[in-house]
């Protein structure tokens, strides 16, 4: 990271566009999952739309960009996919308007694309969970994306939910924020009414900190700028990689140690009841452990 860059009065495009190609390393054709805070980055000549063609330009036409642009249920349980605006920040909701972008059709947990891959990243996403298997941010992560913290921690990054969708930690599906535990609609852009129930909803996310944690310690978390905004920037790959190693040790490695958590204390309690169940062996009419 360049520490020596000078602050300036307000950021341009060609600014931003310079520092994600010379100091984050994003390259032409890459794909790249983007987490944002607006107010990190200081002023930006254009604002958010400013920040949006800038990403754009660093992977070029052949690259693709995926952000969240999540939504809480509605009280009516309706999700308008053309027009409910995203809750993840200024700069997700300016990409998910731009010229280009597809959204998923998920109600709650929907990705923003745009460019060479859009398409292949968000179709079917109403048929797979949220953040689960085979969701878009998994996708990318299996066509070698990398994922692009702009001032914000990795208690940000949705990508690490996927981790316990292929471990199946065992409070996956049994625990929920409120709202969540029901079928919701999904009105897409071309008038279909589609119904999605409930399913592998993610919980908190304030534990993922040792995910960091150890992609730091492995040498596979870079440090770097955009405008005055602190960022890092990894593998997805590795990112799931280093939290399926953790779930496995310990189901309960990513969740959160606050009391006042409305989803982390009973996760807990689930996992401490799956321990607690006897486990029948292969004589008694049990799985064979070598042949799940």
């Amino acid at each position: 990271m360049d520490e020596t860059r000078p602050e300036r009065d307000a950021w341009t495009t060609a600014d931003l566009r310079e520092q994600l190609v010379g100091d984050c390393g994003v390259g032409a054709g890459d794909v790249l999952i983007v987490h944002s805070s607006m107010k990190s980055l200081g002023r930006v000549d254009g604002g958010p739309a400013a920040v949006v063609a800038a990403l754009q330009e660093a992977v070029g036409e052949r690259g693709t960009l995926l952000m969240p642009v999540f939504t809480a249920p509605q009280p009516d349980g309706v999700f308008h996919a053309a027009e409910a605006p995203s809750r993840t920040g200024l700069i997700t909701e300016t990409f998910r308007t731009a010229p280009g972008a597809v959204r998923s059709l998920h109600p709650t947990h929907s990705v923003a694309a745009g460019g060479a891959r859009a398409g292949e990243f968000v179709e079917g996403h109403e048929r797979t969970s949220g953040l689960g298997v085979g969701s878009p941010f998994h996708k990318a992560a299996e066509a070698g994306a990398d994922v692009l913290m702009v001032g914000c921690t990795l208690t940000a990054c949705s990508l690490v939910h996927v981790a316990e969708a292929i471990v199946r930690v065992p409070y996956l599906g049994k625990v929920f924020y409120q709202g969540y535990h029901r079928v919701l609609t999904v009105i897409a852009p071309d008038g279909r009414r589609i119904e999605i129930p409930p399913a592998d909803n993610p919980t908190d996310s304030s534990g993922f900190v040792v995910v960091a944690d150890e992609l730091d310690r492995r040498g596979q978390l870079a440090r770097c700028r955009l405008g005055s905004a602190d960022c890092v920037k990894f593998s997805a790959r590795a990112c799931l990689a280093v939290a399926v190693g953790l779930l496995r040790a310990d189901p309960a490695a990513l969740l959160c140690d606050r009391p006042t958590c409305p989803v982390c204390p009973e996760a807990r309690r689930v996992i401490e009841r799956e321990r607690g169940r006897p486990q029948r062996d292969a004589a008694e009419g049990g799985e064979d452990p070598l042949h799940p």
